[in-house]
């Protein structure tokens, strides 16, 4: 039987504090995950530059020649091509730079989790388990895109089906199959993503296939559901909160630093940008723990 929320949530972070060395390289990672999509923002922002001020100097005297001269930028087949084709490299990198770290993350967390001596899983994983780490989590992606088109057809069948429904004809059988249909359209992706995150970490530590990781996975969620799904919910909200609160109590000292040149604030800036990347990344690293111990810790439900 899987462990409950709490037990995982416990361990893992007695893992988590265990490896705190992942927590600084998971924070460079998020980093160059977000760096990724630069390029394809400024081909874009630098077409538009170029196009306004080719528009100033052909009508400096008329007020909507930047905005014609952005707008045809915005609207050239050749801009968009370019951007779309930058913006495509940037999610591949990004999708594989998130492979290569959980591939590595997960076996080091998951030798802590066990109790067993440090060893160094983490280079091991990344060269040897990416491939099936990878194939795991495209069929994770397939999961969830057909949880979501699921999803959408349910809500949009329950609503179609209330509205077309003369009124005072839905009884209390239509009401509450449309609430039925409305509550598991909203809980399908839910349960897709957590599915998806407990097959990458069976693939990631205990080296099964992308088919027989799902396998264990579905039978770990219907086993406990609620702990894989609080799981999510709670780790999704802190991994939002986190960086958030870093960054607000940041921005709040340095408030007080009135009348200073900006030159000057570009330090602690990147100072408060760093915390909040590591806050991020501690947070990441909690999870990938807790759901290792939620996919792989007790025993397998038959």
């Amino acid at each position: 039987m899987p462990p409950t929320f709490a037990s995982a949530a416990g361990q893992a972070f007695r893992a988590a504090a265990h490896e705190a060395w992942l927590v600084p390289i998971g924070a460079v990672v998020g980093v160059a995950r977000r760096l990724a999509l630069w390029p394809a923002l400024a081909v874009l922002a630098a077409a538009v530059v170029r196009a306004v001020l080719a528009a100033l100097r052909a009508s400096p005297f008329d007020p909507t020649s930047a905005a014609r001269g952005a707008l045809l930028a915005l609207a050239s087949p050749r801009v968009q091509a370019a951007a779309a084709g930058l913006a495509l490299a940037g999610v591949l990198l990004s999708g594989a730079l998130r492979v290569a770290w959980v591939a590595g993350a997960l076996p080091a967390l998951g030798l802590a989790l066990s109790g067993a001596p440090r060893a160094p899983r983490f280079a091991a994983g990344v060269a040897y388990g990416t491939p099936r780490v990878l194939a795991t989590a495209l069929l994770g992606l397939a999961a969830e895109a057909g949880a979501f088109g699921f999803s959408v057809t349910l809500a949009v069948a329950a609503v179609e089906a209330a509205a077309r429904l003369p009124r005072g004809a839905a009884g209390p059988a239509v009401a509450a199959a449309c609430a039925l249909a409305l509550v598991l359209a909203a809980a399908a992706p839910l349960l897709a993503s957590a599915a998806s995150d407990a097959a990458v970490a069976r693939a990631a530590i205990g080296g099964e296939g992308p088919a027989r990781a799902f396998a264990g996975a579905a039978r770990r969620l219907l086993a406990r559901p609620a702990s894989l799904v609080l799981a999510a919910l709670a780790f999704g909200l802190a991994g939002v909160l986190a960086p958030l609160s870093v960054e607000g109590v940041g921005g709040v000292v340095l408030g007080f630093a009135q009348g200073v040149p900006r030159a000057v604030l570009v330090g602690p800036n990147l100072m408060v940008g760093g915390l909040a990347a590591l806050a991020a990344a501690a947070v990441d690293v909690w999870w990938l723990a807790t759901i290792a111990a939620l996919a792989c810790g007790g025993s397998d439900p038959d």
